[in-house]
C-alpha cells in the first residue's frame, strides 16, 4: 500500500504546493489592491506644529489646482469633444493627488481610471485628426500620474506599488494595440521609464531606511537585554553571597542550639525549650532564605568580578574556630609557602572552604573533618573531609546552591572542583584554583 504522505499530492481537488502559493500571493495582492482592503503602511507623520502639519494638504491642492487647469487649457485648437474630455480628465484626476494623502489605493484607481476617456475618445478621434501632443496622457495628465504613482508607492508596499506600475504599462499598452492611436508621441514609454526609475529610487531609500529602523530597534533590544543580564548578574551575586554568608552562620546557631542542651547536667525544662525554640526558628530562617534565593538566581550565572567581598585566606582561623564551637573536630593544616594571591582566588577559597565546612556541620554533625589548604607555584589547592555522623540524624533537604556556588566559584577562575564520597565512607571536597589569573 502506498503511504498517504506519497499520494497526498495526487489526490482530486487538492493543488500543488505551487499552484497553492501562487493563488495565496494573488488573494494577498488583490487584497491589497482592493480600495475596500487596501491600506497604506506607512502613515503621515504628523509634526506638532500645526502649520506643519497643514503644508502637504495645501501642496497636494495647489498641484492639482494647477494640472486640473493645465490639462483644460493645453488642448487649445483641438477639437471642441477632444478638449472636453482632456478638461474632464484633468479634473477628475486633480482630487486624486489630494486624495492620495489619506487613501492612496483609491487614489490611484481613479487617477488610472480619469485618463481612459481622453484616452479611448482621443483614440476613436484620431482616424480624422491626428492628436496633437501626447496620448494616452495630455502633458499635464502624465505628470500627475506620474506625480501620484511617486506619492503612492512611498506609502505602500513595494509589491503593491510595481503591481500598479505593471497594470498601468499592460492598461496602455492594451489600448495601443487594440485603438492604434495617430498620435504625436506615445506617451506610454515615457511615462514607463521615468516611474521605473522613480520607483527604484523609492524602494531603495525605503529599503534603507528600514533597514536603520530594524538596526535602531536591534540596538535597543540588545540595550534592554545588557539591562537584563546586569539585573540577572547583581541578582546572582547576592544570592551567592546570602548562601554564603547568612546560611553558613544560622546552620551554626541550628547546630549550638541543638548541642547546648546536652552540654549541661539535667537542663531545667524551660532552657531545653528555649533552645529548641532558637533551633527552629533557625531552620525555618534557613527554608525561607533557600526559598528566596531560588527566585533571585537565574538560569544563566555570570560571575561579577565588579566587587570585592572582605574575607581572605587569612579569615579561616576565625571560620575553624567558629565551626568548632558548634561540636565539630576540626584538624587542619597548611603545607607550601603561602605568597600573595589575587583578592578574588582568596574570596573563592575562603567561600569553598566554607561551603564543605557548613555542608559538614549541616549534614553529619558532631563528625571529624579534615581541612588542608597546599599552596602550590601556581596553585591554591583546598581539601575538607568529613566522616560520617557521629549519630543517626534526619537528613534536611537542599537545594544544591552550595555545592553549584562551589563549582562556580572555580570555573570562574579556571580552576576544577571535586566533590563525593569516599570508599571508606568520608564524604570529601577537593579544589584546585589557579593563582596567576589577574583582577
Amino acid at each position: 500500500m502506498t503511504p498517504d504522505y506519497l499520494t497526498a499530492s495526487k489526490r482530486p481537488g487538492r493543488r500543488p504546493f505551487s499552484a497553492r502559493y501562487l493563488v495565496a500571493a494573488s488573494e494577498a495582492l488583490g487584497r491589497d489592491l482592493s480600495v475596500l482592503h487596501g491600506e497604506a503602511t506607512a502613515p503621515l507623520p504628523r509634526p506638532k506644529n500645526r502649520v506643519l502639519r497643514c503644508l502637504p494638504p495645501v501642496l497636494a491642492t495647489l498641484v492639482a489646482a494647477d494640472l486640473a487647469v493645465g490639462g483644460t487649457l493645453v488642448t487649445d485648437g483641438q477639437p471642441g469633444l477632444l478638449r472636453a474630455l482632456a478638461a474632464l480628465t484633468a479634473w477628475a484626476q486633480a482630487p486624486a493627488l489630494v486624495l492620495a494623502l489619506y487613501r492612496p489605493v483609491a487614489a490611484w484607481w481613479l487617477s488610472l481610471a480619469a485618463s481612459l476617456p481622453y484616452a479611448i475618445g482621443g483614440a476613436l478621434m484620431s482616424g480624422a485628426l491626428e492628436i496633437d501632443g501626447p496620448w494616452p496622457w495630455t502633458a499635464p495628465g502624465m505628470m500627475g500620474h506620474l506625480i501620484l504613482t511617486l506619492t503612492v508607492a512611498c506609502r505602500l508596499k513595494p509589491r503593491v506599488y510595481f503591481a500598479q506600475w505593471a497594470i498601468t504599462m499592460l492598461v496602455g499598452a492594451m489600448l495601443t494595440v487594440l485603438l492604434s492611436p495617430v498620435a504625436e508621441i506615445n506617451g506610454l514609454l515615457p511615462w514607463g521609464l521615468l516611474s521605473a526609475f522613480g520607483l527604484a529610487v523609492i524602494a531603495a531609500v525605503r529599503g534603507r531606511l528600514e533597514g536603520r529602523r530594524e538596526l535602531r530597534k536591534q540596538e535597543a533590544l540588545t540595550e534592554f537585554e545588557r539591562s537584563r543580564r546586569a539585573l540577572l548578574e547583581e541578582r546572582t551575586r547576592i544570592a551567592r553571597e546570602l548562601h554564603d554568608v547568612v546560611a553558613h552562620h544560622m546552620s551554626v546557631v541550628a547546630v549550638q542550639a541543638e548541642a547546648a542542651p546536652y552540654r549541661v547536667a539535667e537542663p531545667p525544662q524551660e532552657l531545653s525549650d528555649s533552645f529548641t525554640s532558637i533551633r527552629e526558628n533557625a531552620l525555618a530562617a534557613l527554608t525561607e532564605l533557600r526559598h528566596i534565593l531560588g527566585m533571585l538566581r537565574s538560569e544563566e550565572d555570570v560571575p561579577d568580578n565588579r566587587y570585592t567581598p572582605q574575607p581572605t585566606l587569612e579569615d579561616i582561623d576565625e571560620l575553624v574556630a567558629n565551626i568548632r564551637s558548634a561540636g565539630l573536630r576540626i584538624e587542619w593544616s597548611v603545607t607550601g609557602t603561602p605568597r600573595p594571591v589575587p583578592q578574588r582566588v582568596e574570596l573563592s577559597a575562603f567561600r569553598i572552604v566554607q561551603e564543605a565546612l557548613s555542608n559538614a556541620l549541616r549534614h553529619s554533625p558532631g563528625c571529624r573533618v579534615e581541612l588542608e589548604i597546599s599552596h602550590g607555584r601556581s596553585t591554591v589547592g583546598i581539601r575538607v573531609a568529613n566522616s560520617p555522623a557521629a549519630t543517626e540524624v534526619k537528613r534536611q533537604a537542599s537545594t544544591g546552591h552550595g555545592v553549584l556556588g562551589m563549582r562556580e566559584r572555580a570555573s570562574s577562575l579556571g580552576g576544577s572542583v571535586q566533590i563525593g564520597p569516599r570508599e571508606d565512607g568520608w564524604y570529601e571536597v577537593m579544589a584546585s584554583l589557579p593563582t596567576d589569573t589577574r583582577d
